[in-house]
């Protein structure tokens, strides 16, 4: 199986065009386009979604995600990954979340 974005062991992040915040055991997510509030674009997670939306925020990686699935809901390592990359396609297409960017090491020369 091919998983989106080639995000199969790396990390996605929240795009800085969000605001979220949990409320009940779900979390609301509102875009923010042209500086303001798009309500008419609101967002709401189940128990699943939360806890997906939380390991993104922790920088965890898409296996780690799925792992965790897998261990809560008696999911079969496949149809966890599944789950994890839908949920991501869903997101990148209302452009909730984008590919974290790995930042490389700063190697300075040596100046002896």
């Amino acid at each position: 199986m091919v998983y989106a974005k080639g995000w199969l062991g790396g990390r996605v992040r929240r795009s800085s065009n969000v605001v979220s915040r949990v409320v009940a055991d779900e979390t609301i997510v509102v875009p923010i386009r042209r500086g303001m509030a798009d309500l008419d674009s609101i967002f709401t997670f189940n128990n699943s979604g939360t806890k997906l939306w939380a390991m993104i925020d922790e920088g965890r990686t898409v296996t780690e995600m799925a792992s965790s699935l897998q261990l809560e809901y008696g999911l079969t390592a496949e149809r966890a990954l599944q789950d994890v990359d839908l949920f991501l396609l869903d997101l990148a297409g209302e452009g909730l979340v984008e590919p974290a960017r790995e930042i490389e090491p700063l190697i300075l020369p040596n100046t002896k």
